[in-house]
């Protein structure tokens, strides 16, 4: 598996990177949650968090394409060299905007075009020709992509989430992503060892897998040693369930680190 450096972030290699999103309403709150993360040094040692996301479908205006760049306008220059990945989930995929695949395609292709974001998250659920618009107008634009599946009421078998791994890296991932929600603890460990499957011997793009809610706890901590490269932390607002606090993720995942380590 190969490593991928967004601006000052090395992806895929060492402790899971930490996203924190931002999940609110109206500008003014998006920004100042963004000015929290803003004072973050250049080694992030405040808040521990690598990469800001932007959950864009939260937004009250998420389907009118001129504000949401006078939002990212802004949120460069707060968050300065912090990487952005700008996601908008549908409500179709557990999310909040009510969006055909035909708009959710143009509003990726106008953000992707500001040049503005760093990294894009798209969901497969828009189908196999929209997404490949998506990523190909992302390319030329020198903007990273991660392709996202949903499982909102599963886990697949090993069999099939490798299939999806390598559907989603054939779209031109950047990162795939590949989220699950289990009914027993027998699920997360089944994903975890598909993930080790994935990365070592599948996928050459960092994987970044989630088994979501409660029972899915332990996927978001132990990515170092199963071979998934991001995890999400909230600070105030969470975007799906089973977020750990940012602090206390933190501390985790340097503790793993420090053994795998030793």
């Amino acid at each position: 598996m190969n490593t991928l450096k967004i601006r000052n972030v090395e992806i895929g290699k060492g402790m899971p990177k930490i996203i924190a999103p931002i999940c609110d309403k109206t500008q003014e709150e998006i920004l100042h949650t963004a000015k929290k993360f803003s004072i973050i040094p250049v080694d992030f040692d405040i808040l521990d968090i690598d990469i800001v996301e932007w959950r864009v479908d939260w937004y009250e205006y998420y389907n009118d394409y001129s504000k949401i760049e006078e939002v990212l306008e802004k949120l460069r220059k707060i968050l300065k060299n912090i990487p952005i990945i700008f996601t908008i989930k549908r409500n179709t995929s557990n999310g909040e905007a009510e969006i055909t695949p035909q708009q959710y395609v143009e509003i990726y292709k106008e953000v992707c075009a500001t040049k503005l974001v760093d990294i894009i998250d798209i969901e497969d659920s828009i189908g196999k020709d929209n997404m490949k618009e998506i990523v190909e107008f992302a390319k030329d634009m020198g903007t990273y992509v991660i392709t996202t599946n949903h499982n909102l009421d599963h886990t697949p078998s090993k069999a099939e989430c490798i299939a999806t791994a390598k559907e989603l890296e054939d779209m031109g991932a950047d990162i795939i992503k590949i989220i699950t929600k289990p009914t027993s603890k027998l699920d997360v460990v089944e994903l975890l060892e598909t993930t080790i499957i994935i990365s070592e011997h599948i996928s050459n793009v960092p994987i970044c897998t989630i088994s979501i809610g409660e029972k899915g706890g332990l996927s978001r901590i132990c990515g170092e040693f199963f071979g998934s490269c991001l995890t999400y932390g909230v600070n105030v607002k969470k975007s799906a369930p089973g977020q750990p606090n940012i602090e206390d993720l933190s501390n985790l995942l340097k503790l793993i680190h420090k053994n795998i380590e030793a």
